[in-house]
């Protein structure tokens, strides 16, 4: 084998095997909300592995991160304790953000982060306490659909019979409305305000 053909089979070897940990999504800002991807995940009542075991995570189990401290050069995050007031801290490489770092920097990704943590996140941690709604979870207790339409029911900023020019102050105008409906999608989820002479009279937020 030639120098020339030796030094090309070794550069995409390092290009193949370098990728996978570039493309590895992190937290743009705290708090947020983030995904157990794995199994029997401990969390912690401190960032030690010889800290006191407060619980399990599964996933595809969701948390609060409020943010992040290296311990011996690895990373711990400090999430919700899922059964329980106080914080806890779960290893790193467990943890990843439910949406893309591009994503996170967007006004939507906001609002879908207000309406999840008023209305509960998961049906296990149900906290929300304003008018009645209808909500659906998956398999794994996470809160994935909303339909809100009585007075005084609010997603993050917004409430129902606000005005469009309220969507375009929090959110901007979408991609696709019309005169009846607005929707505003990122990353699987869908939001819909519906409309009735320019005031919102129901909201509905959906995930694939």
């Amino acid at each position: 084998m030639s120098k020339f053909h030796a030094k090309f089979i070794l550069t995409i070897f390092i290009v193949t095997f370098t990728l996978p940990a570039q493309a590895v999504e992190r937290f743009i800002n705290f708090p947020a909300i983030g995904q157990c991807t794995g199994t029997y995940v401990r969390y912690r009542s401190d960032p030690d592995t010889e800290s006191e075991i407060l619980g399990r995570l599964n996933a595809p189990e969701r948390v609060v991160v409020f943010g992040q401290t290296a311990v011996d050069g690895e990373v711990w995050y400090e999430i919700g304790n899922p059964h329980g007031q106080d914080s806890a801290f779960v290893f790193g490489k467990y943890i990843r953000p439910l949406f893309n770092t591009t994503s996170q920097q967007s006004t939507i990704h906001k609002l879908i982060f207000d309406i999840l943590m008023e209305y509960g996140l998961t049906e296990e941690h149900d906290d929300y306490d304003g008018p009645n709604v209808k909500r659906k979870y998956d398999k794994a207790g996470n809160l994935v659909k909303i339909e809100a339409w009585r007075e005084g029911c609010t997603f993050g900023d917004i409430s129902i019979g606000d005005g469009v020019n309220k969507l375009e102050e929090v959110i901007g105008t979408p991609e696709h409305w019309d005169e009846e409906e607005w929707n505003y999608e990122l990353e699987g989820v869908m939001i819909t305000f519906q409309l009735k002479n320019g005031k919102i009279t129901r909201m509905i937020y959906e995930e694939e």
